[in-house]
């Protein structure tokens, strides 16, 4: 929303499905249309079910600009030959992350695509180095690789007390609680599990704290028998799929994010903007660390460690972020820029 978009139509397409209605509305507003191919999202398993209907749709709509976003190395691939075989003149491939071990699948699927995303794209994008490496050959990653910082909306994002106080009200929080937060989709990659154990763990040392867990996904009803389990249905407030999570973040205190495997996640990114300290895995990139009050830690480490490190934000004042958050290039009106004249320029 933050680009000008003047002298452009935006059209959005999904392999799956486009629940998001209230980016639904804004996107139909634009004058911009959604395109569905309401395949199954069956992660690991083969992606060339996209390319067919790729390919024709792209025939019946002569588009100047094809941008693929992915975490998928295949789907980079196969989007990008499919736009080139129709003569699209400009292929965007953009990284969104990394994966979690270099396995013999994970090299086997690089270097059967890296034929193909050698000729067929003309921009290769990633939102941080480490997505880039994961996904590009060294010679592209050495010489063509643009990182394009995942930019947040910091007016957006600014920490308001008195929301604060509204969204901890509304979410049955008490001022003697502590709070910790996490936004993410409730999949492997995102370890809802360690993060149950470290907050079961914390529980211990604090009685009057919280978890907000922001999202919904395919593991949420296995973390929902975890947390019946431990007995800590009424310390975890599971919010869904939300429009408003700078909201929620105003009513944090630390945001843990012990991802299994990132790029560079972008609601690291928005809880510094929004004042917050992180501790995360160091499975994510350290170019996560923009504030100070970053902390990178080992999964394999002990879930007590992770909890003393917690502590020790116990009682910290919210953090003034803005200036260095955009001195670094994250201000999503910077980022807008950038795009419009990748976009635009011949």
């Amino acid at each position: 929303w933050n680009m000008d978009r003047s002298g452009m139509e935006i059209d959005y397409l999904t392999p799956y499905f486009f629940f998001f209605f209230f980016y639904r509305n804004r996107i139909e507003q634009m004058g911009g249309h959604i395109y569905e191919f309401k395949l199954e999202f069956a992660p690991g398993r083969s992606r060339w079910n996209i390319y067919r209907p790729l390919k024709k749709l792209l025939s019946e709509n002569p588009y100047d600009v094809l941008h693929v976003h992915s975490g998928s190395v295949s789907v980079l691939a196969i989007a990008s030959l499919a736009a080139w075989k129709n003569d699209i003149s400009k292929i965007i491939t953009h990284s969104h992350c990394a994966a979690e071990h270099k396995n013999l699948k994970y090299f086997a699927a690089k270097y059967s695509c890296m034929p193909i995303l050698s000729i067929c794209p003309t921009v290769y994008c990633a939102c941080s180095q480490i997505a880039g490496e994961w996904k590009y050959s060294p010679q592209i990653v050495k010489n063509k690789l643009n990182v394009l910082k995942n930019g947040v909306d910091l007016g957006l994002f600014c920490f308001d007390p008195e929301m604060a106080f509204h969204m901890r009200e509304l979410l049955g929080i008490t001022k003697e609680d502590f709070v910790v937060g996490h936004v993410g989709r409730f999949s492997y990659q995102k370890n809802h599990e360690f993060l149950i154990e470290v907050f079961r763990e914390l529980k211990k040392s604090k009685k009057h704290c919280k978890l907000v867990l922001v999202g919904s996904g395919e593991e949420e009803d296995h973390i929902i028998r975890k947390i019946r389990q431990y007995g800590l249905q009424n310390d975890v407030i599971i919010c869904g799929n939300v429009e408003n999570v700078q909201n929620y973040m105003m009513a944090m205190d630390i945001f843990l994010l012990p991802s299994r495997y990132e790029g560079l996640p972008i609601v690291g990114v928005e809880a510094q903007a929004s004042g917050l300290p992180v501790i995360t895995s160091d499975q994510v990139s350290t170019e996560l660390k923009i504030i100070d009050e970053v902390e990178f830690l080992s999964l394999n480490e002990d879930v007590t460690l992770w909890v003393e490190h917690i502590l020790k934000y116990e009682k910290f004042p919210r953090i003034d972020s803005h200036t260095k958050l955009r001195e670094n290039g994250y201000d999503i009106n910077n980022t807008a820029r950038i795009l419009r004249d990748i976009y635009m320029k011949w």
